[in-house]
């Protein structure tokens, strides 16, 4: 009996160990999660508020000097179109296409500013409306200009559209998002044609009818200009909103503390990179691609490529990457940067004439670059760079 009794204490003192073993584990294992959590989260970076001050004041002040680019690169397409409109030739239509592709670019290198701009919640929608009545795509021919087998397609023949701006406006995404009546991409379609084989004499006006102004060659030479005419007020009105003096646009950035503008543009950066830049690589041959007639698929996106890289790495140093990330992560996004770049240049223009190899691996690159922007991504130290512990001879 004894003996029994002695055993039946032990196994409840054994049972009562066991279950305080197992409440203290829970317990480890609940101070353990959040701390794993929180370790799985980009680190905040911690940084100099008059470092953040400096590097935001002048990211913000590259966004207006790509902006005056663009606007004096419009003006330069608008001057060409004139010429062209002025006197038709094949000349002065290849010089037409050309400041296109000029002002396109431009365009290209200043929208991650403009995503910067418009990133408060307030403006978000403001912002988008501007984006689509400049940059548009892709484009409907027919809803612009005759296109084969339709001889009176588009608004060029349909008279019942008077041709004035605030139409054109109007008409803009009117019933299908493919129907675009302004922006870039649109006057893409006026200067290489429906199917990309625009002549000068599409251009040539004519005189004779009794009504002269409703024949489609007049009203696509109007066209052509109201388009040119449109771009150009939507490009002033942005260069006019954008200085810090201004206390329109950059009220709100100006309003943030330097570290929370160094967030907001790390932010809209991440951003451009998913919503414009991968948009632009097709995942195969059918997909759609802009500027697929003017052949600029690929340059504007280096031009937009090539913005990110100097506001994260700039060649004297001090960008985005020094206050955000550590050194093993921004080696890393210079070397992604670089690799982008050289992929891209090796690529067909139009971009969907390129490798599906290459445009794998050139989309694999922008998702590496925008984790790494982000912080999300970590990049191993190498054993090189890892201390050596000596431990203990007890220990061994």
């Amino acid at each position: 009996m004894i003996v029994n009794s002695i055993r039946r204490g032990g196994a409840t003192l054994l049972l009562a160990a066991l279950v305080a073993l197992s409440a203290c584990s829970e317990k480890r294992d609940e101070q353990a999660a959040p701390q794993a959590a929180a370790a799985a989260k980009p680190a905040v970076p911690s940084f100099s508020e008059e470092a953040a001050q400096t590097l935001s004041r002048r990211v913000w002040q590259s966004g207006e000097a790509a902006l005056v680019d663009t606007k004096a690169a419009v003006a330069a397409l608008n001057r060409a179109i004139a010429t062209l409109l002025a006197g038709p030739s094949e000349d002065h239509l290849e010089a037409a296409r050309l400041a296109w592709l000029e002002a396109h670019r431009d365009f290209a290198a200043a929208l991650p500013y403009i995503q910067l701009a418009f990133a408060p919640a307030d403006l978000r929608g403001e912002g988008r409306k501007l984006e689509l009545s400049l940059d548009s795509w892709p484009v409907q021919p027919g809803y612009l200009d005759t296109v084969p087998g339709y001889s009176n397609s588009g608004i060029v023949n349909d008279t019942a559209i008077e041709l004035n701006l605030a139409n054109l406006r109007r008409q803009h995404r009117l019933t299908a998002n493919e129907e675009a009546s302004t922006g870039f991409h649109a006057m893409e379609i006026m200067l290489w044609g429906p199917t990309g084989e625009r002549a000068a004499k599409d251009f040539v006006a004519v005189n004779k009818g009794e009504k002269p102004e409703a024949q489609a060659a007049n009203r696509r030479r109007e066209l052509t200009r109201l388009i040119g005419r449109g771009m150009a007020e939507d490009i002033d009105g942005l260069v006019r909103r954008w200085p810090f003096t201004a206390n329109d646009l950059s009220r709100y950035f100006l309003a943030l503390s330097p570290a929370a503008r160094i967030q907001q543009i790390r932010a809209a950066e991440v951003r451009t990179v998913d919503e414009e830049l991968l948009r632009r690589l097709p995942e195969s041959s059918e997909s759609d691609v802009e500027s697929g007639r003017a052949a600029d698929s690929k340059l504007a996106l280096l031009a937009m490529l090539r913005t990110l890289e100097a506001d994260w790495i700039p060649a004297n140093g001090g960008g985005l990457a020094d206050l955000l990330l550590d050194r093993h992560q921004a080696e890393a996004l210079a070397q992604r940067f670089a690799a982008l770049e050289a992929l891209l240049l090796k690529m067909e223009d139009p971009i969907e004439l390129a490798e599906l190899s290459q445009l794998a691996q050139a989309r694999d690159l922008l998702e590496q670059i925008a984790g790494l922007m982000a912080g999300t991504t970590q990049v191993p130290v190498s054993a090189d760079e890892m201390t050596p512990v000596n431990l203990p001879a007890d220990a061994q």
